[in-house]
């Protein structure tokens, strides 16, 4: 798997707050990145553009991601794409800060001169991602009763439903159809 395309080299950016270089990518995504039903699908197009900064502590990142996601609707399970656009800030350190508490995720570091785009832009897609993502509002989904798309029957059908507590009753009254 190469990801070294999310790795951005900051050896030119001097540590001099306010410092800055432009960044403009596009590559085919090397990962999955999502979740089960939904997700940006590997060796689909990625598009990155935003600027790195020189800061105090380290490296700012801000950038804008656009690419596709595709996966099914929860509902009557039909393929959907949605488009990901997504803006992400994310702060590299230089060395981890002194004051981090145990409680604190450890923050991204900048290491031999990189930072890798790739988890800011992993969390920002993932939290991006509807967890129910659905082909329509209205989408009526599939009948429970025997899994029919209820769009493609808009009439409707019907199944006969019998409660099981009340099944045997059928037995013994010799009734073999509802209703007779």
């Amino acid at each position: 798997m190469n990801t070294s395309d999310f790795l951005i080299s900051v050896h030119d950016l001097k540590r001099q707050p306010g410092e800055m270089l432009a960044v403009e990518r596009s590559f085919p995504n090397p990962e999955r990145i999502g979740i089960d039903v939904i997700a940006i699908e590997p060796q689909t197009p990625l598009s990155i553009k935003g600027k790195v900064e020189s800061v105090s502590t380290g490296v700012l990142a801000s950038f804008t991601l656009r690419s596709e996601a595709t996966g099914e609707c929860v509902r009557c399970l039909d393929p959907i794409s949605l488009p990901i656009l997504a803006t992400i800030q994310e702060l590299y350190f230089y060395a981890l800060p002194p004051d981090l508490d145990e409680d604190e995720e450890l923050p991204q570091l900048i290491t031999e001169e990189r930072i890798d785009l790739l988890p800011p832009i992993r969390d920002a897609v993932i939290l991006d991602l509807p967890l129910a993502p659905h082909c329509t509002e209205e989408c009526p989904g599939l009948c429970p009763d025997c899994g029919e798309k209820v769009a493609e029957n808009p009439s409707g059908h019907d199944h006969q439903r019998i409660d099981p507590r009340w099944a045997q009753l059928r037995n013994i009254a010799g009734i073999e159809e509802a209703g007779q």
